[in-house]
């Protein structure tokens, strides 16, 4: 990322405040050595997050017993809804910036899981297409529509839920591992998971609120909130650490995690209806800032 420390100087000087003007080799090596010290800053906060990744990892107990929870989403009538997807909004043409990947992979990430969870394979598949459009990369992990319905079948039943674990757990593995050692990687990373944290949230404040306007929304007083607070918490580390996508726009997101996480009740007990209709709000604001 470039730092911006660089553009302070001339910003001064234009404003006419009284800064004493260096003389031009000065001013190159006072312009180098700022952007090498900011340079220098990010990285160190690039790897102070790193250090702590690999402790906020889910046990695979943990993801089990998420996943063994979807049946109480599906009880209380949550279904894939392709006009809520963010892929339905925008199409890609390649010139998008490294952080508006990063932040909408996150979104079709998460589209992806709602669509295996609550869709058919052929949902699946068109959100996997879109997260491949964002990031190529990715098409080594996508899944064929039939390896789709056999893990959907099987979500029913424990070796079910270990396999899928299985997969969970090898493909976070290789995210971390990834961006170990590289700044941009690791900010890419920050910035995933923050627009995974966005669309998680705003889809189910959607289902949560349609559910009580359906008088169904009792099988939900069994989920827990442990996984959305873990997430959380990986956020506000990355937050602190300026990683959540660009630096220049991490703290202003930081702030957007815990509005939300105050909102989701991730130090507490559940949320309102109320806090469910603020969480739709500043996710939609949110979206409507990345589509162009």
């Amino acid at each position: 990322m470039t730092s911006k420390l660089p553009l302070l100087l001339p910003a001064l000087l234009a404003a006419g405040l009284a800064v004493a003007q260096p003389q031009p080799v000065q001013a190159a090596q006072a312009q180098a050595q700022a952007q090498t010290q900011a340079q220098s800053g990010q990285a160190a906060q690039a790897r102070a997050a790193q250090s702590d990744l690999k402790h906020l990892a889910m046990s695979d107990a943990d993801l089990e017993s998420a996943f063994a929870e979807i049946r109480h989403y599906q009880e209380a009538g949550f279904i894939y809804q392709p006009e809520l997807s963010f892929s339905s909004q925008v199409e890609p043409d390649g010139t998008e910036d490294a952080d508006w990947k990063a932040v909408v992979s996150g979104f079709a990430d998460a589209d992806r899981a709602f669509a295996f969870f609550f869709g058919t394979p052929d949902d699946v598949l068109r959100e996997q297409a879109m997260l491949t459009r964002v990031v190529p990369t990715e098409k080594a992990r996508t899944l064929s529509s039939a390896g789709i319905a056999a893990l959907q079948k099987n979500l029913g039943t424990a070796s079910g839920r270990k396999e899928l674990v299985r997969i969970t757990r090898a493909t976070m593995s290789g995210l971390v591992d990834k961006v170990t050692g590289s700044e941009e990687a690791m900010r890419f990373f920050g910035g995933h998971l923050y627009g995974a944290y966005v669309e998680r949230l705003y889809i189910t404040a959607i289902m949560v609120l349609a559910a009580a306007e359906e008088d169904t929304l009792a099988p939900l007083e069994r989920v827990k909130v442990g996984t959305v607070a873990r997430l959380h918490e990986t956020l506000t580390l990355l937050g602190k650490n300026k990683c959540l996508g660009d630096s220049a726009k991490s703290a202003e997101r930081l702030k957007i995690v815990e509005k939300l996480g105050r909102l989701a009740g991730v130090d507490r007990e559940k949320p309102s209806l109320n806090s469910m209709r603020k969480i739709v709000t500043i996710c939609q604001d949110v979206r409507d800032s990345f589509i162009r």
